[in-house]
């Protein structure tokens, strides 16, 4: 499986529809932050966002000419999940749709039609699909692209996803799936959110080698610290595939008390994080959660990981409240 960093030839988006965020409201809102991350994306590579087919043309009125806007059954935002992962098939060096079996995150809304969106996006690109022998979501897994994988124990090695499935057998089938020659658990936390805390919103992979924790501000709830502190722990012990100790980087996350909106108030059900970014071709596209000084450290922090990429913000206000953010609502697309 390719690493972020490496060429796309393009990244996808969902523009949500009433059957996943029922408040018009919320939905209106999520909408124009997608749009806004999609045409953001689009200064630095093709973008493509799916939307259900009588949505096509207001979703059109919501982003530039360079993004294209594709009618499809699907409803749900957060396409990192929904939607599939590509690798590269060994045999004749071609991409592959891998689908991961999305089940609304073990299980946690009803199925509406998103749990075909894999291969119903594969179907769009005429891609083979391949179908996990795991069940999984693409903001699960953190890999290197030299076969080491991130990941936490919560949102995959859970009754929900993967009932007598054990930590070898998951690992095998990331082997297998994957490339996967090393997979390298943290705990994380169980039913803290949607996803039971997935591994794009604590650490990501800014190298091979080096890894960027978030770091949660000293008022954070308690388990929020615990998984910080029990993660970097883990980590600093670790070696990669190839042997090599992490080097850790680290940046502090928002304050959420300081965050605009009273839903910011339910600290649990929001996800605002600063690793949440995406890497595009030539660029990096980060949050800005409207908190003044934190998000300008953050962006200088991210100047520094990425000196030869152009760092773009972008602000979001819902996604966060609605459990994600930027890499959440991105897949990108590896230019195999």
């Amino acid at each position: 499986m390719p690493a972020e960093w490496e060429l796309h030839s393009q990244t996808i988006t969902v523009w949500p529809d009433f059957a996943s965020i029922l408040d018009e409201k919320t939905l209106q809102a999520a909408r124009l932050e997608v749009s806004a991350i999609a045409d953001a994306v689009a200064q630095f590579e093709p973008v493509t966002m799916y939307t259900q087919h009588q949505n096509v043309e207001m979703a059109q009125d919501t982003v530039s000419q360079d993004v294209k806007v594709v009618g499809l059954e699907a409803s749900q935002l957060w396409v990192r999940d929904t939607g599939p992962v590509f690798v590269k098939d060994v045999r004749n060096g071609q991409a592959i749709a891998l689908s991961m079996n999305f089940n609304y995150w073990g299980g946690k809304f009803p199925r509406e039609g998103d749990e075909t969106a894999a291969d119903k996006i594969a179907s769009t690109m005429s891609t083979p699909v391949f179908t996990a022998p795991f069940q999984a979501e693409g903001g699960g897994i953190e890999v290197d692209g030299e076969g080491t994988l991130l990941a936490t124990e919560s949102s995959i090695i859970n009754s929900n996803r993967n009932p007598g499935l054990s930590k070898k057998q998951l690992e095998d089938h990331f082997s297998l799936t994957l490339g996967v020659k090393k997979t390298v658990w943290v705990p994380g936390i169980r039913d803290y959110d949607i996803t039971d805390y997935h591994i794009d919103a604590l650490a990501r992979f800014l190298r091979p080698g080096t890894v960027l924790l978030g770091k949660p501000p000293a008022n954070a709830e308690a388990e929020v610290i615990s998984a910080y502190e029990e993660a970097r722990r883990i980590l600093s012990q670790e070696t990669d595939s190839q042997g090599r100790a992490f080097q850790i980087e680290e940046i502090l996350e928002p304050d959420l008390s300081k965050m605009p909106g009273e839903h910011f108030s339910e600290a649990s059900e929001t996800i605002a994080s600063y690793v949440n970014y995406l890497v595009v071709n030539g660029g990096l596209i980060v949050p800005r959660f409207g908190v003044g000084d934190a998000d300008d450290e953050a962006l200088q922090r991210f100047r520094e990981f990425f000196p030869s990429r152009r760092v773009v913000q972008v602000d979001i206000n819902t996604l966060p409240k609605l459990g994600g953010g930027i890499h959440c609502a991105t897949q990108q697309v590896p230019a195999i």
